[in-house]
């Protein structure tokens, strides 16, 4: 089975496999070492009944024997970069989905030589040339030819050969947001948005103070999508901490043992709101390759601040005109995801400025952690007190500083699914560390008594 044909026509559109899988495409790819967590028998069935739902049937609600196997599907044979571009489209109801304009475009790319893979999101007022036309918005290709000519702008532009494609409306986010019983995200700054938009060109204003928000399926869409008080490039830094905090939800939690055999009906409740040129079988091959990708072989890259030019156009259009020189830098950085250094956990952390916070009702808990981090290495330059009550530590992430950051997680004793990481190249900290109730300082660990 080969996976890196182009697909032949805009309208060839298949479902998804499993919602689960369906997440990891129409997310990054991100969420699919999830599958590494079922059951061999659980993905035989899955995948039977997927398949007869994608050729028009109906999942049998019933006991039925499976007819494809994973030897059936196979491993994935590649070994070329495969890149795949997800489109977020902005659809109102009635609209036609193959005539709307993209809301979200992001690119994900995957590696099978270097075991990495990475994802570049593109600003939807960039102002480009598009194949066979004149410049315009980037956003404005899905319009003229759907999701193969958006593939055909992005490679005309960027370089990168595109192969298959997923599309998804807002209504896919939200279901699969509350699927897996909400996510945790870390609000940065607060946000007032009164004319946060409706799906009937109204508003719906959305309101949330800063701090450790657990948020289901509607406020994540609109946190993904706000842009109150900010620019398009931190929308698209919160759209990628949406991803990783669904990544991370699925990986610390049984979701999905619990969704997987219900995954063909969730599937034809999506059939109207995911579309993709990859089939059932394509993507569990996928699904099977990247279940052992780790979070620092998984790039982050923006095209943001550094790489564009804002321009107005004769029409009086406020657009973003892309600087070539660093486009291809970003594109570099996609390629090629930080390789870490090997760190023991006893090493000494490099150099960084951490503030500390109290996320809970014991008094002392900051400069309890603050002595112990500071005995370790560790220089924390602030105290204070979060705001709320904060069940699990949380370590914010400021400038993608993944080895500083891990070891810091290591010396905190806190799981790495803790790190959630805002990137903010404005901030003079390195890393906010909010405590929570399951933070125990290492004076009390050592008065627990031994098992």
């Amino acid at each position: 089975m080969r996976l890196d044909q182009s697909p032949n026509n805009k309208h060839n559109r298949r479902p998804s496999a499993t919602i689960v899988v369906v997440v990891a495409i129409a997310v990054a790819l991100i969420v699919l070492p999830a599958v590494g967590l079922l059951a061999v028998g659980v993905l035989h069935n899955v995948t039977d009944q997927l398949n007869a739902v994608v050729n028009g049937g109906s999942p049998d609600g019933g006991t039925f024997t499976p007819k494809l196997t994973l030897a059936d599907v196979g491993a994935w044979q590649g070994t070329e970069r495969m890149n795949i571009l997800l489109l977020g489209i902005d659809q109102r109801p009635n609209d036609d989905p193959d005539t709307t304009r993209t809301d979200t475009m992001i690119i994900f790319s995957l590696d099978p030589a270097t075991k990495t893979a990475g994802m570049l999101s593109i600003p939807r007022d960039l102002y480009v040339p598009l194949p066979n036309r004149d410049q315009e918005r980037i956003n404005t290709a899905h319009v003229y030819g759907g999701p193969q000519y958006a593939m055909e702008t992005i490679e005309y532009n960027f370089g990168i050969p595109m192969r298959h494609y997923v599309r998804v409306n807002f209504n896919a986010l939200v279901t699969l947001v509350d699927l897996v019983g909400g996510v945790d995200i870390y609000v940065d700054q607060d946000i007032d948005d009164q004319a946060y938009p409706d799906e009937n060109y109204g508003y719906d204003p959305f309101v949330i103070s800063a701090g450790l928000h657990h948020m289901d399926g509607a406020t994540a869409l609109k946190y993904a999508r706000t842009r109150h008080s900010s620019s398009d490039f931190y929308r698209m830094r919160r759209q990628q901490q949406v991803i990783m905090a669904l990544r991370d939800r699925v990986l610390s939690t049984d979701a999905v043992t619990k969704l997987l055999p219900n995954a063909p009906q969730i599937l034809l409740t999506l059939q109207s709101s995911i579309s993709t040129d990859l089939s059932p079988s394509e993507i569990v091959q996928l699904a099977l390759w990247a279940k052992d990708l780790q979070t620092d072989k998984i790039a982050r890259v923006v095209v943001d601040e550094s790489a564009v030019q804002p321009w107005t156009t004769p029409s009086g259009g406020s657009v973003l005109v892309p600087i070539r020189d660093q486009i291809h830098l970003l594109r570099e950085q996609l390629y090629s995801p930080p390789v870490p250094e090997t760190v023991t956990a006893n090493s000494t952390p490099e150099a960084g400025r951490i503030a500390v916070h109290n996320g809970t009702d014991t008094k002392g808990l900051a400069a309890a952690a603050q002595a112990s981090l500071q005995s370790k290495g560790f220089t924390v330059v602030e105290l204070g007190n979060a705001t709320g009550d904060h069940p699990q530590t949380v370590i914010i992430d400021y400038h993608g500083r993944q080895q500083y950051i891990q070891q810091l997680a290591d010396a905190l004793g806190v799981p790495l699914t803790a790190i959630n990481t805002t990137l903010d190249s404005n901030s003079q900290l390195d890393a906010l560390v909010i405590l929570g109730d399951d933070y125990v300082p290492p004076q009390a660990q050592q008065a627990q008594p031994q098992q």
